[in-house]
């Protein structure tokens, strides 16, 4: 699989990290779910998950291969 280029990215999940603090889930623990169900889906999970904090906000973009698997095409 080639590597996933820069406009190939879909935000999956969005959350306010006070939010997510509050309910004790920290970002690595969000990316580890989307790590674990790119390797369900046979990918690379490291290749096609990304995790980013910015502004209080803790942002989860999928590839768009990953994405594609999880809404079955």
């Amino acid at each position: 699989m080639p590597a996933v280029k820069d406009d190939e990215w879909v935000v999956a999940e969005s959350y306010p990290l006070a939010d997510m603090q509050e309910q004790g889930v920290s970002a690595k623990w969000l990316e580890g779910k989307w790590l674990n169900v790119a390797e369900d889906m046979a990918l690379i999970p490291e290749n096609n998950v990304r995790v980013s904090e910015k502004d209080g906000v803790v942002t989860v973009e999928v590839s768009m291969y990953l994405m594609e698997c999880m809404r079955g095409f």
